[in-house]
C-alpha cells in the first residue's frame, strides 16, 4: 500500500499511516474527554493504541488514557483482563504490580469507535532508563535493584496465574515507547505526582514536541489525522522514579480455559518458548520460559537471545548453542539444523558457506560475560568514588557479577528454561529461590 503521509522527523511516535478508518483516534493537547479528562502530554504509542497523560479534573489526579485503535476495540483482550482482575479482592503481593483500571469509556471519532482505558500513570520502561544513563554507568540495573524488580515481575505473573490468566506476551505496547512478558512490558512507578502543577509536568516530562503530518498527495487528510503529531514524553529524572514496577500490556492475555490459537501467539521470537514454534502451543507454562528470558535481561541489560535477522532459525540456533540438542521430535523437524550443527548437536566447524555458523555458548558463560558489553570507560566519566556518590539504580560501568550471584542465577534460569513445559520451575518456587528471595 502506498504511503499516505511523508515520514516524520520526530522520534517515538506512532505510525501515522494508521490514521485512517479503523485506525488511531486523532488526539490534540487540551482535548477533554467525558467532561473531565484533560489531555496534557503523550506518554507513548504503538501499533495497538496511543497513550496520553491527562488530568482528571473531577478527582484532581493524573491518569493515563489508553485509546485503542478502532479495529481492535471490539475484541479488546486487555479491557476484558483488567475488568476480570478488578473484580477480585485479594492480598496477593503481585496485585500491586498490575495497574488498576480506574474507568473506561467509548470515543466515537472519524476513524470509528475506540475504547479508552483509564489507568494509573507510570514512568518509563527500563530501556528508556538505560538510554538516559549518566556517564560512568552501565546499561543495566544494580544487582540489588535488578533482583528486586525480578521478584516484582515474578509476583505479578504469579498473581495473573493465580487468577487463571496468562500474560500471552506481546500486544503492541504504548507506554513511553514500550512495545512488547518482555523488558518493554516493565514500567517503573513514579513517585506521587498529584501535587504537581501543569508547569511541573512539562518541566519533568519535557515540553511536547509537535509536527504537522503532510500527505504525499498534497491534499488534506481530512479529519482522520490530527492537526499535529506529538512526540512521546521524555524520561523523568531518576529522583521522580521508584524502584517498584508495573507489568503492562495485556493485549493478548488469555484465560487458561481459552489459550490462544497458534496464529494468535504474539510473543516475539526472542522471548518465545520452543513449544510455540514446534508444537504451535501456548499456555501458562509458556509464560515461564518468557519469564526466564526476562529475568536474564533485567540483570544483564541485554536480551538472553538476540534478534539478529529476527528469524525462527536464528533463535533456535541460539537455544541449541546454550542448551544443546533439541528433543528428538523437534530436532528432526528443524530443517535448518544441518547448516549449524552435526546430528549430535555440536556446532559444525564449517557451515554451507565455508565458515562456522554456530558456537557453543552455555548459560554459565553468558552470565559470566555480563558487563563485557560495557566497553572502555571514558576518562571523563569521573572516579569510582565520585560515581558511587551519585544515587542511581544503574550499575557502575564495568561491574561484574559476584561468583555466588552468578552461580545462583544460573541455577534458577536452568530450572526455568526447560525444553519440557511441564518441567519448568513454577512461579511459587521461583519466588523462593536464592537469587530472587535474597
Amino acid at each position: 500500500m502506498a504511503r499516505a503521509y511523508y515520514p516524520l522527523s520526530l522520534e517515538d511516535v506512532e505510525d501515522i499511516e494508521h490514521y485512517r478508518p479503523g485506525g488511531f483516534h486523532p488526539v490534540h493537547l487540551g482535548d477533554i474527554y467525558e467532561g473531565r479528562f484533560k489531555v496534557l502530554h503523550k506518554l507513548g504509542a504503538g501499533g495497538y493504541s496511543t497513550t496520553w497523560l491527562a488530568l482528571d479534573t473531577l478527582e484532581t489526579r493524573y491518569v493515563a488514557l489508553k485509546i485503542v485503535k478502532a479495529s481492535e476495540t471490539a475484541s479488546c483482550a486487555e479491557l476484558q483482563t483488567l475488568q476480570r482482575l478488578a473484580d477480585i479482592e485479594t492480598d496477593h503481593p503481585g496485585r500491586a504490580h498490575i495497574r488498576n483500571l480506574l474507568a473506561y469509556f467509548t470515543i466515537v471519532g472519524p476513524n470509528g469507535k475506540h475504547y479508552c482505558l483509564v489507568t494509573e500513570v507510570a514512568g518509563p520502561i527500563l530501556l528508556s532508563l538505560y538510554d538516559a544513563a549518566a556517564p560512568g554507568y552501565a546499561r543495566r540495573l544494580r544487582a540489588k535493584t535488578a533482583r528486586s524488580i525480578a521478584r516484582q515481575v515474578t509476583q505479578a505473573l504469579g498473581f495473573l496465574h493465580s487468577m487463571q490468566v496468562g500474560h500471552g506476551g506481546k500486544s503492541y505496547g504504548p507506554e513511553l515507547v514500550a512495545l512488547d512478558l518482555t523488558v518493554p512490558n516493565i514500567l517503573l512507578k513514579l513517585k506521587p505526582m498529584d501535587n504537581w502543577t501543569e508547569k511541573d509536568v512539562y518541566e519533568r516530562f519535557g515540553n511536547p514536541r509537535k509536527e504537522v503530518p503532510l500527505t504525499t498527495s498534497k491534499s488534506s487528510s481530512g479529519n482522520s489525522a490530527p492537526r499535529y503529531i506529538v512526540e512521546a514524553a521524555k524520561v523523568p529524572e531518576e529522583r521522580f522514579l521508584t524502584e517498584e514496577i508495573f507489568l503492562i500490556d495485556f493485549g493478548v492475555s488469555f484465560p487458561f480455559e481459552a489459550p490462544p490459537r497458534p496464529q494468535d501467539i504474539g510473543v516475539p521470537f526472542m522471548y518465545r518458548p520452543p513449544e510455540t514454534i514446534f508444537d504451535s502451543k501456548y499456555d501458562q507454562s509458556s509464560d515461564l520460559w518468557s519469564l526466564g528470558c526476562l529475568l536474564f535481561e533485567i540483570r544483564a541489560g541485554i536480551p538472553l537471545f538476540s534478534r539478529f535477522m529476527g528469524t525462527e532459525d536464528e533463535i533456535i540456533r541460539q537455544w541449541v548453542q546454550m542448551k544443546g540438542k533439541l528433543p528428538d521430535a523437534w530436532w528432526c523437524s528443524w530443517n535448518a539444523r544441518s547448516s549449524y550443527f552435526d546430528e549430535s548437536g555440536k556446532p559444525l566447524l564449517e557451515g554451507p558457506n565455508g565458515q562456522a555458523m554456530a558456537t557453543e555458548y552455555p548459560l554459565d558463560e553468558m552470565i559470566s560475560d555480563i558487563g563485557d558489553e560495557d566497553g572502555d570507560m571514558d576518562s571523563e566519566d569521573g572516579s569510582t568514588n565520585e560515581r558511587e556518590s551519585r544515587a542511581s539504580m544503574l550499575e557502575l560501568h564495568g561491574t561484574k557479577l559476584a561468583e555466588d550471584e552468578a552461580r545462583d542465577m544460573e541455577d534458577l534460569l536452568t530450572k526455568i528454561l526447560r525444553w519440557n513445559p511441564e518441567e519448568r520451575m513454577p512461579v511459587e518456587q521461583i519466588l523462593q529461590h536464592r537469587w530472587i528471595a535474597t
